[in-house]
């Protein structure tokens, strides 16, 4: 009887978008009772079938969708090189997923992935909705990749991914928004120059 239901709950799971779901949602469906889910839920990730992502959030394992991973995970928008490739503005898929957070910074190693949550604090803002993701807009994006470059790719290469794209007025216009709210003023030259860099 246990493995009817064991196998209904996974199935459950699988079915889910992105194969993540909370124990909320898996006991709204009347499988079982709490308890008993919270039993099959811990033999599943002994198992391997599914991972947990915090407390009460779990995936199928492997994971189907990293970045839908990371959202569940952690509460902030995908950023820095993560969102440089979401944006294409590179197609090397990264195998750190970065969350930018308004609280602490975090890491975690699932498979393949590692999963990084960093504190940006007050500067966690510069987000839109794309597809299934929340993801730092394309000036934002820059503004992050150049106030923490450890978490982007190499200056060179992030000057000339924004040479092929170029950002627009508009953009440009949010970006220099960003440096004028969180930057003090002795510290600006280095957005300046990439600014400069990219514009020509």
């Amino acid at each position: 009887m246990l493995d009817s239901i064991t196998s209904a709950v996974y199935q459950a799971i699988i079915r889910s978008p992105s194969g993540i779901t909370t124990l909320d949602i898996l006991e709204s469906l009347r499988l079982c009772s709490r308890a008993t889910l919270k039993t099959i839920l811990s033999r599943l990730n002994k198992a391997k079938k599914i991972v947990r992502l915090k407390r009460g959030t779990y995936s199928v394992y492997p994971l189907t969708d990293a970045f839908a991973a990371a959202q569940a995970m952690f509460n902030g928008y995908l950023s820095f090189s993560t969102a440089l490739y979401l944006h294409k503005f590179t197609t090397e898929l990264p195998f750190t997923v970065y969350v930018a957070t308004t609280s602490g910074s975090y890491s975690k190693i699932i498979g393949s992935f590692e999963f990084k949550a960093v504190a940006l604090k007050e500067k966690a803002v510069g987000f839109e909705r794309k597809g299934d993701y929340y993801i730092s807009t394309r000036a934002k994006t820059l503004f992050d990749c150049i106030y923490l470059s450890d978490y982007a790719v190499e200056k060179e290469k992030l000057v000339n991914a924004f040479k092929e794209m170029p950002l627009n007025q508009k953009e440009w216009k949010e970006f220099r928004g960003y440096v004028e709210r969180f930057i003090k003023k002795k510290h600006r030259k280095r957005f300046k120059d990439f600014e400069k860099d990219i514009r020509g």
